[in-house]
C-alpha cells in the first residue's frame, strides 16, 4: 500500500469520525441560522468601518475607534453566547484535539519510535500556552 493510498484511507477514517460529523453538522446550522448570519454581517461592518477610521493616521477620530472596538466587542460576545456558535465552537474544539493526536503521532512516527507501541506523552493542558513546551 502506498503512502498516499493510506493517507486517503486516513481522511475517510477522519470524515467518517463522529467528530467530524458533528463539525459538519453545527456548521451547516450556523449556516442556516438567519440571526446568526446577520451578527457576522454587523461585524463584518464594524470591522471595516474601524479599519477606515483606523486607516485616517492622525485624523482618526479616537473616540469613534473605541465606540467601533466597543460594538465589536459587545456584538462578538453576543454571537459566541449563542446555542449554534456554541455548538460549532465546542464540535471545532473536539475536531481540533483530533488534529492534535494525529500531528502528535505523525511526529513520533518521524523520530523514529515505534508505530505498533509509540504513546503521545499525557500532557496537563492549561490552556495557556505560556505554561508549556508544545501542544502534543
Amino acid at each position: 500500500m502506498s503512502l498516499e493510498s493510506i493517507l486517503r484511507e486516513l481522511g475517510k477514517e477522519i470524515q467518517a469520525d463522529p467528530r467530524f460529523k458533528a463539525l459538519q453538522e453545527a456548521a451547516a446550522a450556523n449556516d442556516k441560522d438567519e440571526n446568526l448570519q446577520q451578527q457576522m454581517k454587523e461585524l463584518q461592518l464594524i470591522s471595516l468601518k474601524y479599519q477606515q477610521e483606523a486607516t485616517k493616521g492622525e485624523e482618526a477620530d479616537e473616540e469613534t475607534i473605541k465606540d467601533l472596538q466597543t460594538q465589536y466587542q459587545d456584538l462578538y460576545n453576543e454571537v459566541m453566547k449563542g446555542e449554534n456558535m456554541m455548538n460549532y465552537t465546542a464540535a471545532a474544539s473536539e475536531m481540533e484535539q483530533m488534529a492534535q493526536y494525529i500531528s502528535g503521532m505523525i511526529g513520533l512516527f518521524f523520530d523514529g519510535q515505534d508505530p505498533a507501541t509509540c504513546e503521545l506523552p499525557e500532557v496537563d493542558c492549561t490552556h495557556d500556552c505560556s505554561t508549556c513546551g508544545g501542544c502534543q
